[in-house]
């Protein structure tokens, strides 16, 4: 098979970035030809060899001259990586401009799914649906609320998980490394912004009692963040554990880490956080790869966390509640055989989630689809009237 995977692209330094990478390399097998177009902020300095089109974010044009590039090079199918920001237009509907202009079966994976959508955001959702043979989702709450909110039709909708990396040393191993043997760590990864909750662990760290716990915020500033603001939110966090006399607690790593490097931290951890403050967030790659490592992960109600975490898989404190999640750290700290029934709940259902089986899920659904039997099947089974938002009609649905 010849397959195009559209999303943002290594060396950007974002999340979209790592996941279209990870799916390549996974899905990268056998006798397929994989190649990439990626949509370019005029950050990165040079792009890998499987990248072969580059679409200029904020220039309408670049992207339907990149449609027409597509539809000369014989794809059997094309897997799009969807975010609002990462596309330009209004909540990114310049993508729209490329899809309509595509003849090729569209699988479009959808890393955002809002509860509460604006017009725009509503209307973009939906017409991308119509215009793709398959919506993926990452969570089960996420293929209710395409249904519910997006009233799409069950039948395009194929719920794939967020994939996870194989982790090749143990617990123990990766401790010793980083020499750790004698502490008890927590561990948030992640670029810095400040909707990433930070302050929030920071003040439960200083409410833990164990002498030997320690808080490591692995990864850089955010790139848009720093363009916009500079340091200051790194700076206010450091000045916050400074304040609260967090000397030797709370650690602050400042890079953008390999792929190595966040394995070894990931498999040294003992409880993994998320703080986020946004409860509409439907996917987390760190979350996702916490699990996969088998950490004990304490997270705010978010979407994706309640979904990820359910079934005794981790623990829920509530938004900007500190001394909540302070509460549950020194529990787990205090109850060895609690943390580690956490540990092997998140370690036995993470190996679901491992990048070769998410690779082949979506291997086995594009098979399914470029079938020509099965292909007309799902064209004639799927074909829906696209329902757009009046904009002069609150919440009012009419037919296009």
């Amino acid at each position: 098979m010849k397959i195009l995977i559209i999303g943002t692209y290594m060396p950007r330094k974002c999340g979209i970035a790592t996941f279209t990478h990870d799916l390549y390399k996974s899905i990268s097998i056998k006798n397929n030809e994989i190649n990439i177009l990626t949509i370019s902020d005029g950050s990165e300095s040079a792009f890998p060899r499987e990248v072969k089109r580059i679409i200029s974010r904020d220039e309408k044009e670049s992207y339907i001259e990149a449609a027409k590039w597509v539809e000369s090079q014989n794809y059997d199918c094309c897997i799009l990586q969807h975010e609002f920001g990462i596309f330009g237009g209004n909540a990114g509907d310049f993508i729209l401009d490329f899809v309509k202009n595509l003849n090729i079966p569209i699988i479009t994976n959808l890393h955002t799914i809002l509860e509460n959508p604006s017009i725009d955001e509503f209307n973009a959702i939906k017409e991308l649906a119509s215009l793709s043979i398959k919506i993926t989702a990452m969570t089960s709450r996420g293929i209710e609320m395409l249904k519910d909110v997006y009233s799409l039709n069950p039948f395009k909708l194929e719920l794939i998980p967020h994939g996870v990396p194989d982790f090749n040393l143990t617990h123990e191993q990766a401790k010793a490394r980083l020499g750790y043997e004698d502490k008890k760590v927590m561990l948030s990864f992640g670029l810095l912004g400040r909707s990433k909750g930070y302050e929030v662990a920071i003040k439960a760290s200083s409410l833990v009692e164990d002498d030997n716990f320690i808080y490591i915020i692995l990864g850089a500033t955010h790139p848009n963040v720093l363009k916009e603001e500079g340091e200051s939110y790194k700076n206010s966090l450091i000045q916050q554990a400074r304040d609260l006399k967090l000397s030797g607690k709370v650690f602050f790593i400042d890079h953008f880490v390999s792929d190595e490097m966040l394995q070894l931290y990931l498999k040294a951890c003992d409880i993994y956080v998320t703080p986020y403050p946004n409860k509409n967030q439907m996917s987390s790659g760190t979350l996702s790869f916490a699990i996969g490592a088998g950490a004990a992960v304490i997270s705010t109600p978010y979407w994706y966390a309640i979904d990820l975490l359910a079934n005794d898989r981790g623990l829920l404190f509530d938004f900007n509640d500190s001394n909540e999640l302070a509460n549950h750290i020194n529990d787990l700290l205090k109850n060895p055989k609690k943390l580690n029934r956490y540990k092997e709940n998140a370690l036995q259902f993470g190996k679901s989630m491992s990048w070769k089986n998410v690779g082949n899920m979506h291997l086995q659904l594009i098979s399914k689809l470029i079938n020509p039997r099965n292909k007309i099947q799902e064209i004639k089974r799927k074909q829906e009237p696209v329902k757009f938002l009046n904009p002069g009609k609150s919440n009012f649905l009419i037919s296009s």
